[in-house]
């Protein structure tokens, strides 16, 4: 039950929600501290796990978080916003 509780607290990163849960289930006194540490150690692995993984995904991501927001274009006269096209046709 207690490692029920730590996969519940981990995959929804809600520690108490889960403590709480298998306490109204099993009504056992001895079991809270177990789960309070478990269901805490499961809650940080998961947020370590996916800040890793994150971390992993923007260096192999070919654009970069910046570029979604603006495109800068270097050209001849110096740097635009617009693309070198739109520039032209104006």
């Amino acid at each position: 039950m207690v490692g029920a509780a730590s996969v519940l607290a981990a995959l929804f990163r809600a520690p108490l929600t889960a403590s709480l849960l298998l306490f109204e289930c099993t009504r056992n006194y001895d079991v809270i501290l177990p789960l309070m540490a478990s269901a805490g150690v499961a809650s940080l692995t998961g947020d370590i796990v996916e800040k890793w993984l994150d971390e992993e995904q923007r260096e192999n991501d070919p654009v970069s978080w910046g570029d979604l927001a603006t495109r800068i274009y270097e050209t001849d006269d110096g740097i635009c916003i617009t693309p070198p096209d739109e520039d032209a046709e104006k």
